[in-house]
């Protein structure tokens, strides 16, 4: 293993841990950044989008209110390993998708 993998592994390993811990869980809206731009998906219509990236395209699949990567050009494959979660990234394709909930958020704070 390279210094550069070890980095890698450490990044996915605190972003699953994030996604695990996040006081917010699940929601109503992926959330799908790229260097190409933003993107939001409701997580009630299923169907998979592809997302173009330096290496190539990655595919996230929603299905059942839950989203995956299904497909990605990295090398180890470490983001479709994870499975269906709350906080999906492929790092070295430059694409991070979240949940988030469109409805009981606040819109203000006031004092």
């Amino acid at each position: 293993m390279k210094p550069g993998d070890l980095a890698i592994i450490a990044i996915y390993a605190a972003v699953s841990v994030f996604s695990f811990s996040s006081v917010q869980s699940g929601g109503d809206v992926l959330n799908v950044e790229t260097d190409n731009g933003s993107y939001a998906y409701s997580l009630s219509e299923d169907g998979v989008h592809s997302f173009s990236g330096p290496l190539g395209t990655t595919e996230i699949e929603i299905k059942d209110g839950r989203a995956r990567i299904i497909s990605s050009p990295c090398r180890n494959g470490i983001c479709m390993q994870a499975g269906w979660s709350d906080t999906l990234c492929c790092l070295p394709n430059r694409i991070i998708a979240t949940t988030t909930d469109t409805e009981g958020g606040l819109d203000a704070i006031s004092g």
